[in-house]
């Protein structure tokens, strides 16, 4: 078999057996394309240890920071066990003799560095923000008021549907890492800022919809009462309307639907928001209110777990609530949260010059 045969089989097992994430499941395969690159035409069975610690030294020569060189190893750890077990299954002559290179290979420590976190003040000047004069502005900031006040990654909030909202009940449901399924309490900002949203998302189709020949009839901007008010699959949270779609047939409604595909946040054209459209959003919007860190999407996400845990919460219930696997990677909140009473102890200390 040839590498790319290889890889191409790699990538359906893991999708198939181990149900990782698409992005994951697409790194890990371009590490594994970007090692074969460096073995020259030697096939994954004649590859040894000595190749592969070539190839991590060669990433850290480049200046690749020890996360990346671990997820890079655990690319090559995945790739190689698969190798292995395609091999003990068909027992091809060509592995005689053949041991996995990655044994004996450890993955670098991890140095734990802490992530920038926006306080509760510069989190709510990012939210004043916003022109809420215009639908992109009212988009915009409960996008944010999602990823900060319910903790999603961005993967998360692009993924939503209007399905997910359970707003009688202040929950939601988020597909998370790997596919798994996670209720996430949504607090009273984050409804009313996602109500005012919905209220434009359907004007957006409706426009969307004209822009691409349907009759102008249909791209009215008038509220239907709130009694004829339907939702994506039957499910409109409590007090939201739809718009100006409510009047069309079935078909035309239907429609909408697919073309939706009953995505909550939805750019200009009506399709589903990507994550760099999200991330430029943010920056722009950080860099307007003169807030200079370095800030992306998962920035709301460590602030508003750092806040919680400032706040006294059980960790095991913020582990819970933002899907992590291990109460490890939940920890380093508290790490994030005791640098801020150092900090004050020290600033305080009664023998500080």
């Amino acid at each position: 078999m040839t590498w790319q045969e290889y890889i191409s089989d790699f990538k359906a097992y893991l999708q198939l057996e181990r149900s990782l994430s698409g992005n994951t499941i697409s790194a890990y395969c371009s590490d594994v394309s970007l090692f074969e690159k460096t073995v020259g035409d030697k096939l994954p069975h004649q590859v040894t240890t000595a190749e592969i610690e070539s190839f991590l030294a060669y990433l850290y020569k480049e200046g690749g920071r020890k996360n990346t060189q671990a997820r890079k190893i655990s690319a090559l750890r995945e790739f190689f066990k698969f190798v292995e077990a395609q091999q003990n299954a068909t027992s091809d002559p060509d592995f005689a003799g053949w041991h996995n290179p990655m044994q004996g290979i450890d993955t670098p420590k991890d140095t734990r560095r802490l992530p920038d976190v926006l306080s509760l003040e510069e989190i709510e000047k990012i939210l004043q923000s916003f022109d809420l004069t215009t639908p992109e502005g009212i988009r915009n900031r409960a996008i944010i008021e999602m990823l900060y006040g319910c903790g999603l990654r961005v993967s998360e909030l692009v993924n939503l549907r209007v399905s997910d909202l359970f707003f009688k009940e202040s929950y939601i449901r988020v597909l998370g890492k790997g596919s798994k399924q996670r209720l996430v309490p949504i607090g009273e900002c984050a409804i009313d800022a996602v109500k005012a949203y919905m209220e434009k998302r359907w004007e957006t189709l409706a426009a969307a919809s004209y822009a691409k020949g349907t009759r102008g009839k249909h791209a009215s901007h008038k509220h239907p009462a709130k009694n004829d008010s339907v939702g994506v699959n039957g499910n409109t949270p409590d007090g939201i309307t739809t718009g100006g779609v409510t009047h069309l047939s079935g078909k035309e409604l239907a429609k909408y639907r697919r073309e939706s595909d009953g995505t909550l946040f939805l750019n200009r054209r009506g399709g589903k928001l990507s994550r760099v459209m999200i991330f430029t959003m943010i920056k722009e919007q950080v860099k307007s209110v003169g807030i200079t860190k370095n800030i992306s999407p998962h920035t709301f996400r460590h602030s508003f777990a750092t806040h919680l845990v400032e706040n006294g919460a059980d960790l095991r219930v913020v582990q819970q609530m933002l899907g992590h696997e291990s109460i490890l990677t939940t920890e380093i909140y508290t790490h994030i949260s005791s640098r801020q009473w150092m900090q004050d102890i020290l600033d305080h200390h009664p023998q500080r010059k």
